[in-house]
């Protein structure tokens, strides 16, 4: 995947300043993607899964418990249109779930930011639990 923007990963990193672990925080991803047709750019926050290595737990995928401070991340935005919340999936093929979502301008970008509840299924858990050794590695 190509890099994002400087503008995005700037963004990006201010919102992923506003997302505070509940517990120990596993890395937070960003998927990012601009869609041609509605000039915006679609961008995706979520913290990683954490497998489990070892132990009764092994295999076992568990995600970060977090808070993020709303009116820090709009206040991220030179303008908000909408902010909205999804509670639950809306289908089968929804593999965003539950997630925040705001869209609105980061300076002259036209932005559609979501930050999700859980990663999408298609990313590589982020971090591993080693239960033997009791420490926690990050693999991205």
């Amino acid at each position: 995947m190509a890099s994002p923007p400087f503008w995005l990963a700037e963004m990006a990193d201010r919102v992923a300043s506003e997302i505070q672990g509940v517990d120990v925080l596993s890395p937070i991803g960003c998927h990012f993607f601009y869609d041609e047709e509605n000039d915006q750019w679609e961008v995706a926050l979520f913290a990683a899964g954490t497998e489990t290595i070892g132990g009764s737990l092994d295999g076992a995928v568990r995600h970060s418990k977090f808070t993020a401070d709303l009116i820090k991340v709009t206040g991220v935005f030179s303008v908000v249109s909408k902010v909205s919340w999804q509670a639950l999936p809306v289908d089968d093929g929804d593999e965003l779930g539950p997630h925040l979502s705001i869209e609105g301008n980061y300076g002259d970008e036209n932005v559609w930011l979501r930050i999700l509840a859980q990663p999408p299924k298609r990313f590589q858990n982020g971090r591993f639990a080693r239960a033997y050794e009791m420490r926690l590695d990050e693999a991205w």
